[in-house]
């Protein structure tokens, strides 16, 4: 019995002993943070928020355009720091705190110095403009003659091949169109469709030209330049209806090179060469 006593009042002592570590202890561990043992259950627990300030720097901030990041970048980098990019979806992200050089850690006569925490970022996840939502969100999408002249009317300052005052015309004469049926559709030789319809089986036919591709003037990214974008327009007419739609041609080219362009002000501004794809 007397043993048993021994032993309780041994275990006692010794979670006395943990209990006493309860106040905020200074982990011996390089760039370690503070922790506290709580005493329910004894589980570590960090509070950087008890000292001034944090052991490293560590987030991620997020930008929303090109100058930012760069400002931002700049005022933050460090040798070791690179700049990662992926174009799909759109992103720049710079990794502030990145592992360090082979070369620097050789300097440092310690190769594991090498390894670092790549907690700190800067993140510009490029957003995409609202014309280019448009005419992408649209593209290769059946409309009937009204949809289509809304397309136009909402959007017409995006068009300068043909001009505005031509695209109008369309688009008022497919309104027009409303209460009728089309009859045929023929492609004249500048490359252009006449599209007839008739109010009625005896009425004469009244014609819509159409030219047979538009090009339009949008930026890819907000607050880009404008770059141009051809888009070839389609057609069916069947039991007097008809239904039209358009197709971008090499939309992905557009992007790329939008895409580029940011790429090129972020490299040049920052002096720093960014790598295609993302740190894991």
């Amino acid at each position: 019995m007397l043993h048993d006593f021994q032993g309780e009042q041994n275990v006692a002592a010794v979670l006395a002993a943990g209990t006493s570590l309860a106040g905020a202890q200074k982990s011996t561990l390089q760039d370690g943070k503070p922790f506290v043992i709580v005493p329910e259950g004894y589980k570590a627990q960090i509070v950087d928020e008890l000292f001034e300030t944090p052991a490293r720097a560590s987030g991620v901030v997020k930008l929303r355009d090109a100058n930012s990041f760069v400002n931002y970048f700049n005022r933050q980098k460090r040798a070791e720091s690179l700049i990662y990019a992926s174009l799909d979806p759109a992103k720049i992200l710079g990794v502030i705190d990145d592992h360090l050089s082979y070369e620097h850690a050789l300097a440092g006569d310690d190769l594991g110095k090498g390894a670092n925490w790549r907690q700190f970022r800067v993140e510009f996840a490029v957003p995409a403009s609202r014309e280019w939502k448009v005419w992408t969100g649209s593209d290769r999408k059946a409309l009937n003659q009204l949809q289509f002249a809304e397309l136009i009317e909402d959007n017409l300052p995006d068009i300068v091949t043909p001009d505005g005052s031509t695209m109008l015309s369309v688009a008022l004469n497919f309104e027009a169109s409303k209460e009728g049926n089309f009859v045929s559709a023929a492609r004249l030789q500048d490359g252009s469709t006449n599209f007839v319809w008739k109010e009625d089986v005896n009425a004469t036919g009244n014609k819509i030209a159409m030219p047979s591709q538009i090009t339009l003037e949008i930026p890819v990214f907000e607050n880009g330049q404008p770059l141009p974008v051809d888009a070839r327009i389609k057609y069916r007419v069947k039991d007097g209806n008809l239904t039209i739609w358009y197709e971008l041609v090499r939309p992905h080219k557009v992007l790329e090179a939008a895409f580029r362009a940011i790429w090129s002000q972020i490299e040049e501004q920052t002096a720093t060469t960014i790598l295609l794809g993302s740190p894991e």
